[in-house]
């Protein structure tokens, strides 16, 4: 009896497991290179700043919100809507936080990195972002 497709099924898997990583992500990734002038009209101002290795200049973000995981599942473009992702019993809603960390080099992004799991990323381009919604004008 052959092993090889056992074997060959528990290296897939692993490394599905090894790639696997938050959809947004990548928005994240893309900011690498971007000026700083963009990052922060995109961005706001940071919450703060730390010095990094190198001396090299850290901006930081922080966010924290709730985060329902079935809706994350579904924020995914490639996300498959399930049959219970509505079971009003199983409500998997935590409190979570997100901090983002910009390192800057001549002006530009050099590295980013992110803690915890409640990242909204503002994507680098424009025609992605969501508009503010107009404001209510009184009746």
């Amino acid at each position: 009896m052959s092993r090889l497709p056992g074997l060959l099924a528990a290296v897939s898997l692993i490394a599905a497991c090894a790639t696997t990583q938050a959809w947004w992500q990548q928005d994240l990734q893309e900011w690498r290179g971007a000026p700083v002038s963009e990052l922060l009209e995109a961005w706001g101002p940071p919450l703060r700043t730390l010095t990094g290795e190198d001396e090299a200049t850290v901006l930081v973000y922080d966010s924290t919100r709730q985060l329902d995981h079935r809706l994350e599942e579904l924020r995914d473009p490639a996300a498959r809507l399930s049959r219970d992702w509505t079971d009003p019993v199983f409500s998997p809603v935590d409190r979570s936080e997100c901090t983002l960390y910009f390192e800057i080099a001549a002006e530009h992004v050099a590295a980013v990195r992110h803690e915890g799991a409640a990242c909204d990323i503002v994507p680098r381009d424009p025609q992605r972002r969501l508009s503010d919604p107009p404001p209510r004008r009184g009746r």
